[in-house]
């Protein structure tokens, strides 16, 4: 029952999307507009940036307090801890009230990852911004961050099997979320993070 309560809990606090209340307080529905997809990077490339750092943090701090709330009420349960984190993922990804059609979880993981560990939460932030300044694509730091969740949580946090089979299904979501952003880069026609120009060259 503990998980049960636990995975609840995480889902409510991930059904709250920032992206799409900051973007309608500035009369703009994130669902219509740039990547129609309701995140904080699409926030940030189609409402202005400051506003999609506060989606951002939003979308950070959601997971992290489902994290932490669950392991306050919990007894310190850790796995219990970490599916509400997971489940905040879940809710942020497919809220009930928004047709179960919401963002694609990269800020909402580094909640996750914030609540494992300031340091974690660092490397993974560096990598991010790395990838993103380096290719213009948030989408793929998004996905290289997803895949060495689940490797890093073997590897170095040395989780439970529980955990990581966690990890490894969120990884597997928000790459099938990405795919479209997938097919877009291969065809240049995806928008560039910083608003570079990705259009299609004619031949």
């Amino acid at each position: 029952m503990t998980y049960i309560f636990s995975a609840v809990i995480g889902y409510l606090f991930g059904c709250f999307s920032f992206a799409k209340i900051i973007a309608k307080m500035k009369g703009i529905d994130i669902k219509k507009v740039g990547t129609n997809n309701a995140g904080a990077s699409n926030v940030f490339i189609s409402v202005g940036k400051i506003y999609g750092v506060f989606a951002a943090i939003g979308d950070i701090l959601k997971a992290f307090f489902a994290s932490s709330l669950v392991y306050m009420l919990f007894d310190k349960n850790y796995e219990a801890a970490i599916i509400a984190g997971a489940m905040a993922i879940i809710g942020h990804i497919f809220p009930f009230w928004m047709k179960f059609n919401g963002g694609k979880g990269l800020a909402s993981l580094m909640g996750i990852i914030l609540f494992i560990g300031l340091d974690d939460f660092a490397i993974f932030g560096i990598i991010i911004i790395a990838i993103t300044l380096a290719t213009d694509y948030i989408a793929l730091g998004t996905l290289t961050v997803a895949t060495l969740m689940p490797v890093y949580s073997a590897c170095i946090l040395k989780n439970s099997v529980l955990i990581l089979t966690v990890f490894v299904v969120l990884a597997v979501i928000i790459w099938y979320k990405h795919w479209e952003n997938i097919k877009r880069i291969k065809n240049n026609t995806e928008i560039g993070f910083l608003r570079k120009n990705k259009t299609k060259k004619e031949p």
